[in-house]
């Protein structure tokens, strides 16, 4: 369920807008609050918070963030709501958004935007993200960031379709995100996969309840030439119950809480991680549509591949492609003159994933394609997992680049 939009006093404490607009709010009856699911106890309390200050003044909404201060003393977001509302009450509401604000408090503004915005404007409910059009059958789970909307999705395997089970809060880079190269205090864009599981136990009072490293720089990112190391989703120090959305080195970092609740969806080695710059949902017949799309580009590939017709087949690789060191032209000949040699080929495509390969606002979409592959020919037999980058270019859909997977 989403909150619906409607006007507060002007006076509502600044601490609790999350539109650009403080006298613009959601509004949505208690009766709905109460059948509402939250990603945490926390939100649902900035949400009561609101709508107590709505229908029943600021003293109800101090109960409210009263008892959210109890049980995390350590919400720096609360205990800043709270000043708000008790100034208000006072006859004195603070001008949160007020120019020249301290940095440290424009930041817990902008933690309070996202995470409200996540029940006023979230995704509505059975979209599908255009991000996971596939999940592979090893792939229980897979985990897709919005780095606009600092927010960690949830997905399990429904027999290939993503079907979201959870959200989180989470906090990114000091710069934002598209990391580039080491120090740049930016988290990765791209598709990653969590390597390994690291608990408190080996870990400073820094990672918190514990941390899950990522293998960037992953091989399109050293395609690119980009560097660095030491990308973690983990949680926070003991002295601290969340980070404003732009507050790590590069990380992804999660409250404790939930990174304990979050963990139970992790097999290291098997869930992927995407992080793009805004996660598009779209309706469940569009978004079926988008990936047979895909599909029918992939089935091609593999028919004109088996037809023996060079052109055909050659036709899918984009002229900038490369593989095993050689441009497109070098790897074009060696190619006609293997399938030159042959009377047939067969190939079989199976365990797909397809996930976007999240790219810089205004370049060409891309997917990331992984798979076993079976090849049979008249003199050759192989199998292998290869990873595949299709890119969009002229309306069709086209290889980049090309690699055996680990």
């Amino acid at each position: 369920m989403r909150l619906r939009r409607s006007c507060l006093p002007r006076a509502l404490p600044a601490a609790l807008a999350c539109a650009a607009a403080i006298s613009s709010f959601p509004a949505v009856a208690q009766t709905a609050i109460a059948g509402m699911s939250f990603a945490n106890e926390v939100e649902a309390s900035l949400v009561r918070a609101i709508e107590s200050l709505r229908d029943a003044g600021i003293k109800p909404a101090l109960k409210e963030i009263d008892a959210t201060l109890e049980k995390n003393p350590h919400f720096r977001l609360g205990h800043l709501i709270k000043g708000d509302l008790l100034m208000a009450k006072a006859g004195v509401p603070m001008a949160f958004g007020a120019k020249g604000e301290a940095e440290a408090v424009a930041s817990l503004r902008d933690e309070a935007k996202v995470r409200l915005t996540r029940y006023l404007d979230g995704p509505t409910p059975g979209s599908l993200p255009t991000a996971l059009l596939q999940m592979a059958p090893q792939h229980a789970h897979a985990l897709l960031i919005d780095s606009q909307q600092s927010r960690i999705y949830v997905f399990e395997n429904a027999d290939g379709t993503p079907r979201q089970v959870a959200d989180f809060y989470i906090s990114g880079g000091k710069k934002g995100f598209e990391k580039a190269r080491e120090g740049d205090q930016r988290t990765p864009l791209g598709v990653y996969q969590v390597t390994s599981s690291m608990g408190k136990d080996k870990l400073t009072d820094f990672y918190g309840a514990g941390a899950f490293p990522l293998n960037y720089p992953n091989e399109w990112d050293k395609r690119l030439g980009k560097n660095g190391s030491g990308i973690w989703i983990h949680g926070t120090p003991s002295n601290t119950y969340s980070r404003p959305p732009r507050a790590s080195d590069g990380c992804v970092v999660l409250t404790n809480d939930d990174f304990t609740r979050f963990s139970r969806y992790v097999k290291p080695g098997a869930t992927p991680v995407i992080i793009v710059q805004s996660v598009q949902w779209k309706a469940p017949e569009s978004w079926a549509a988008e990936r047979g799309a895909f599909y029918d580009a992939l089935g091609s590939w593999v028919a004109d591949w088996e037809s023996l017709d060079m052109d055909r087949y050659l036709s899918h690789y984009s002229a900038g492609f490369n593989a095993d060191g050689k441009n497109h032209t070098a790897w074009s000949q060696n190619k006609r003159r293997i399938n030159a040699s042959k009377s047939w080929v067969k190939v079989d495509v199976r365990n797909l994933s397809v996930f976007e390969y999240a790219v810089a606002p205004g370049t060409t979409p891309m997917l990331m394609v992984t798979f076993d592959q079976e090849y049979k020919s008249s003199n050759n037999a192989t199998r292998m997992k290869k990873r595949q980058y299709w890119q969009r270019e002229d309306g069709r859909w086209r290889i980049v680049y090309e690699s055996t997977a680990a």
